[in-house]
Formats: C-alpha cells, sequence, structure tokens
C-alpha cells in the first residue's frame, strides 16, 4: 500500500506565503489583513482573492501612465531607454516627477538595497540560472515585458534587441517576474544561494 508522504516545513510554509498574497489582489489593505490572518493561522485563514488570468493583465507598462503622459512622450521615452538599456518604468516616473531617492549613508536598507549597493546571489560556479525565460520567441513578441520593468534589484534587464536578459547575482529571490510575467513564460527553479557568501 503506498502512502503519501507528509509535507516538508518548506512546502507548508511556501504554501502560508501563497495564502498570504491572496488579498494583494483585491487591494493594498485587504492584502494587509490577508498576511496578518495567514501569518497568525499556519495558512488557514486567508484573505480571498484571485490573480488577474493572463487576458486581463497590463498589456504595456506605458498604459499605467497614459493618464499623466501622451502616446507621444511614452513612446520617446521608450526609444531613449531602448537605445541606453535601461528600464522603462523608473524613466516614466521620473518624467512624472517623481523624485529620485538618494542614498545618504544613514538610512536602513532593505534586502534589495544590500543587493544593490554590494551583495549577491552566490551559486557555485556552473550551476544553472534560477530564473528562466521558457520559450525565447514569446520574449520577441512580448510588447509588456513586465519582467524587466517590475524587477527591484534589476536582476532582469534589456539585454541584447531589448529582449529580458537575468543576473543572478542581482536577484533577490522574490519571484516578482513569475508572477506577473504576460507571457506566462517565466519557470522560477530551485537554486543554491543567498545573502550570505564569501563575497560580501
Amino acid at each position: 500500500m503506498r502512502t503519501s508522504r507528509p509535507p516538508t516545513w518548506l512546502e507548508s510554509e511556501a504554501r502560508v506565503a501563497e495564502k498570504a498574497r491572496d488579498g494583494f489582489q483585491r487591494s493594498f489593505l485587504a492584502g494587509l489583513i490577508g498576511m496578518g490572518l495567514a501569518g497568525l493561522s499556519g495558512g488557514r485563514l486567508a484573505m480571498p482573492g484571485k490573480p488577474l488570468p493572463l487576458t486581463r493583465r497590463p498589456a504595456d507598462v506605458g498604459q499605467f501612465f497614459s493618464s499623466r503622459l501622451s502616446a507621444g512622450e511614452i513612446e520617446q521615452i521608450r526609444r531613449d531607454c531602448a537605445r541606453q538599456g535601461k528600464p522603462l518604468h523608473d524613466a516614466l516616473m521620473e518624467r512624472c516627477g517623481w523624485p529620485p531617492i538618494q542614498y545618504d549613508g544613514k538610512l536602513l536598507v532593505s534586502q534589495q538595497d544590500a543587493l544593490l549597493i554590494g551583495g549577491k546571489v552566490q551559486a557555485p560556479p556552473g550551476v544553472a540560472d534560477h530564473v528562466v525565460f521558457l520559450y525565447p520567441h514569446l520574449c520577441e513578441t512580448c510588447g509588456a515585458r513586465i519582467c524587466i520593468e517590475i524587477c527591484s534589484g534589476e536582476a532582469i534587464h534589456p539585454g541584447a534587441n531589448g529582449l529580458p536578459a537575468f543576473d543572478r547575482e542581482k536577484c533577490v529571490h522574490c519571484g516578482a517576474c513569475f508572477w506577473n510575467c504576460s507571457q506566462d513564460n517565466i519557470r522560477f527553479e530551485a537554486g543554491p544561494g543567498g545573502l550570505h557568501s564569501a563575497e560580501n
């Protein structure tokens, strides 16, 4: 008689984390309440919510800024970013007047900031990347490239011909690229590594 094995602690924690995200599909406040419910109940209670289907996700990051900037301005900024190999989202925010936040050496830093100012996600030489673009031709036809725009550590950045390129050493393992890919074309694989290493 075959019996199923009990879930490992990692699988159990992953289920709690999955439930903790659900409320954010409704609103920010619902997400915070849902996180609290899931954390305190071990995932038994959570705020209901479902991810948007791929057909309802934004087709283009420019849609978010269409009420503030003209289509011509957005297109010009897009061309400039493509030429310079920079993400589009930051440039659009700056054009809308979002003030830059300069690091003054006194602020506490987040995990993402720690990586940006010198931390690394380490892995032994020869180990494959943990973020995998399954079908390159889908990236070529994708107009949104949300994976580039949503990556807070700029681990996914514009590469050759503007296609997404991955830098493992900047990745903070947040999974935002996986959950938001408009083509459902990213696989997030397990891999060794972490913030603590001989290099930092």
